[in-house]
């Protein structure tokens, strides 16, 4: 049974994978804000949890998003370092192509990740993150921002949920403050593979109103001790701009010795 579920399921991470190397093309942009990403296994696609990756220990990864109506790639490349036992650096470079006329970098995302409560029988894991934008090609930019955000990681058997909250502030004051909610459950279903959900509210830097409400769903494989592929869908329930997201995630360890 396992066999043929693994079997099964990596044909379907072929074909989308495909799709998403594939399916370039062009049309009006989508704007939004991308933001620190989870390497994983550190969350559910996008919703962060609160442990870190341990002192000189490095996690790198690769992101493929492909969004539809309208339509691009953002290519990004994620990274989070140990500085100390509790406390990670973390990095975000995301990259737009594929839209005509507006292809370039965004704002790259620099942050702190500090944990503070560690996980106890009945209570959860809890961290903070302060972060800061550096302004990317001005069409595709807010020109920078600053913030942070809570997190909360509870595990129950072989569930493991996660919730955050973000604040951002913009530099340019033509935008407005940022509030993001997100939650994610992370069910680890049969060997090497865990089964991903989350949902994301946000009133964005472009209205004064909530403008997003997508979820998402998803599957992560360990390849290897250290490595993990992530294969995602996004759909947004609100304005649906962009109406659909595919997600392939390639990340990988670095440990001390």
């Amino acid at each position: 049974m396992f066999l043929l579920f693994l079997v099964m399921n990596l044909r379907r991470f072929s074909i989308m994978t495909l799709f998403l190397l594939t399916a370039l093309s062009t049309s009006a942009f989508g704007f939004d804000v991308q933001g620190i990403q989870p390497v994983q296994p550190l969350g559910a696609i996008s919703t962060m949890n609160a442990f870190t990756v341990g002192k000189e220990n490095l996690g790198v990864m690769l992101g493929i998003e492909k969004s539809v109506d309208p339509n691009f790639y953002r290519l990004s490349l994620n990274a989070e370092y140990g500085l100390l036992k509790q406390v990670d650096l973390l990095a975000s470079l995301p990259l737009v192509v594929g839209l005509s006329g507006s292809e370039g970098m965004q704002d790259i995302t620099i942050g702190l990740k500090h944990s503070i409560i560690t996980e106890r029988r009945y209570g959860p894991s809890f961290s903070y993150i302060v972060d800061f934008s550096l302004p990317g090609r001005e069409e595709l930019s807010i020109g920078g921002r600053v913030g942070g955000g809570l997190i909360l990681t509870k595990r129950l058997g072989p569930f493991s949920g996660n919730l955050n909250l973000f604040y951002h502030i913009p530099f340019d004051s033509d935008y407005k403050k940022e509030i993001e909610l997100r939650f994610g459950l992370d069910l680890a279903a049969v060997h090497n593979v865990n089964l991903l959900t989350e949902i994301i509210i946000k009133k964005s830097h472009f209205s004064a109103h909530i403008d997003q409400v997508e979820g998402r769903a998803g599957y992560r494989v360990k390849l290897t001790p250290d490595t993990f592929v992530t294969l995602g869908l996004g759909y947004d329930f609100k304005n649906r701009e962009p109406e659909l997201r595919f997600f392939f995630l390639l990340s990988t360890f670095f440990y001390k010795t």
